[in-house]
């Protein structure tokens, strides 16, 4: 059987994190969400202090490899550190759940063998304690989303194109206003079609640098929630990449390595919906047992205490489900469907946590100085974010 008890390193990793993300991040967090202009917001005070609290810290290489430089924290210990991070902050956490990326895949796949851009960027990337450098995964484009896992029919294919020029690609196209830190990288894990004829399966995935010439940011996205989260679109063109940057050209082997990130994308969705739901609890069930109606706690109303241990009752459902989806996939045994079913327990047991927080604080809850009304905004996002949960519970469906 599965022990939930967590290993005494785990532990205390998660203890020194929850402390950090509450004194360091969740203020910066709830700073960077009132700002009303997002190109105001990422560039500036707030963020910045932010990411170099994180990066003193060590949070952007905490799952580095010790000889590549990094903290080489176990992998397993990564499910109770994301609920640390979203619980102080969900913005946060999901720009540092992208920012490794690139780092990460140069560290274990040998790639610094391969250009010297990889090899400089590790170092950088490993060094850095001022929050410059971060990757985004540029995937999904204007008319092209939801239907990614679409290997049925050969004319569905990425719109981005790579077409094969002298030593490497010239690749023209856009990613949607939804790259996670597309903005802030200056490193990017991209998708594109370099054989559309073979529709999906004829994508090549490319690790290339953020600054090519022309490549091209569109503005931040102005969003309801997770606004401290940047996202925004990437341009492409006539931009000239390297054949040596191709980490995998088009095949069969393209769709095994998207459904192994779409399982941990939707394991770690669901863990920031967790942090979030958790929050806004903790939060809902302080103000029932101070806040008094009818001469008695309002916690003592039957009705009141019914929404908390509901929201209560999906917390720790929603952590169990995520749980072994985690532990699948730090055994090396990632399923999709697990993962997804995790996933869309856990956002929409969110929205109804943080929607039954702000109805017991009642007024309270929907004063923009409640931390429970932004908690709210920010559970509406993650049932959205990385597919909408009606067609990811489609897609899971599928692979019964």
């Amino acid at each position: 059987m599965v022990d939930f008890q967590l290993p005494e390193d785990i532990e205390t990793l998660r203890k020194h994190v929850r402390g950090f993300a509450r004194d360091c991040l969740a203020p910066a967090e709830r700073a960077i969400d009132r700002i009303p202009a997002p190109e105001e917001a990422f560039r500036g005070e707030e963020m910045r202090q932010a990411l170099r609290a994180a990066y003193e810290f060590g949070l952007h290489k905490l799952y580095l490899p010790k000889e590549a430089g990094g903290v080489g924290a176990p992998h397993a210990a990564s499910a109770a550190v994301l609920e640390e991070l979203a619980a102080a902050g969900g913005g946060l956490a999901s720009h540092f759940l992208v920012t490794p990326i690139v780092a990460g895949m140069v560290a274990s796949s040998g790639l610094s063998t391969r250009h010297p851009f990889y090899r400089d960027y590790l170092d950088a990337y490993v060094e850095d304690r001022e929050g410059v450098h971060s990757s985004a995964w540029a995937i999904t484009e204007p008319n092209v989303g939801s239907d990614l896992f679409d290997f049925s029919r050969p004319e569905n294919h990425l719109e981005t194109r790579a077409t094969p020029e002298g030593e490497g690609f010239i690749v023209n196209g856009a990613k949607s206003a939804f790259v996670s830190n597309g903005w802030l990288s200056d490193a990017v894990l991209l998708m594109v079609s370099v054989e559309p004829e073979k529709g999906m399966e004829g994508t090549g995935v490319f690790v290339i640098p953020g600054d090519l010439p022309g490549m091209s940011r569109g503005r931040p996205l102005d969003k309801l929630g997770l606004r401290a989260l940047n996202q925004a679109e990437i341009f492409f063109d006539d931009v000239f990449v390297a054949r040596e940057f191709l980490m995998l050209p088009p095949g069969p082997a393209y769709r095994p390595m998207l459904e192994r990130m779409v399982t941990g994308g939707n394991t770690s969705v669901g863990l920031i919906a967790l942090g979030v739901a958790r929050e806004a609890y903790e939060h809902g069930l302080a103000y029932a047992k101070k806040r008094r109606q009818g001469g008695r706690a309002i916690f003592e109303h039957q009705l009141v205490a019914d929404k908390l241990f509901r929201a209560f009752r999906t917390i720790e459902a929603s952590r169990a489900l995520l749980w072994k989806s985690s532990w699948l996939i730090a055994s090396g045994r990632p399923d999709m469907p697990t993962a997804m079913a995790a996933r869309t327990l856990a956002t929409d047991g969110c929205m109804e946590v943080t929607r039954d927080m702000v109805q017991v604080m009642g007024g309270y809850g929907i004063s923009r100085e409640s931390p429970v009304e932004k908690l709210y905004r920010d559970a509406k996002l993650l049932q959205i974010m990385d597919g909408t949960n009606e067609v990811v519970s489609m897609t899971a469906a599928a692979r019964l």
